[in-house]
């Protein structure tokens, strides 16, 4: 049985940019159309709600250091990473707990450099 022409177009919407076995969300072909404000759903509002912290996800850290994402799993897993919450399965890490990790591990390096500045006398 033949497809109607109309069939025909509805399908050639539908398909994807991606190969379906590539394990990404397959996004439907449609321009520039209906969905455009859909884009800008992930950018940081301009205005921070009054009392909230800001936050960062992993490979937005990961991009504020210049290290790769693994880098700071495995700092967590080893526990030396920055203390982290879960909203649904993305963790999220408070800038001011980013912040005292960052110190702490600058205390941690500038103790280490004394004392082999010391033990080389």
């Amino acid at each position: 049985m033949r497809q109607s022409a109309k069939s025909r177009r509805f399908k050639a919407r539908l398909r994807v940019h991606r190969p379906r076995h590539s394990g990404v969300l397959a996004v439907p072909r449609f321009g520039s159309g209906p969905l455009v404000h859909l884009t800008r759903m992930n950018d940081r509002s301009p205005h921070p709600v009054a009392g909230l912290e800001p936050v960062l996800t992993t490979s937005e850290l990961a991009a504020h250091l210049g290290v790769p994402v693994q880098t700071i799993h495995d700092l967590r897993h080893a526990g030396r990473g920055p203390r982290g919450f879960r909203v649904g399965r993305e963790l999220r890490y408070r800038v001011s707990q980013i912040q005292q990790w960052l110190a702490e591990l600058e205390g941690a390096d500038e103790a280490r450099r004394q004392g082999d500045d010391g033990a080389g006398r």
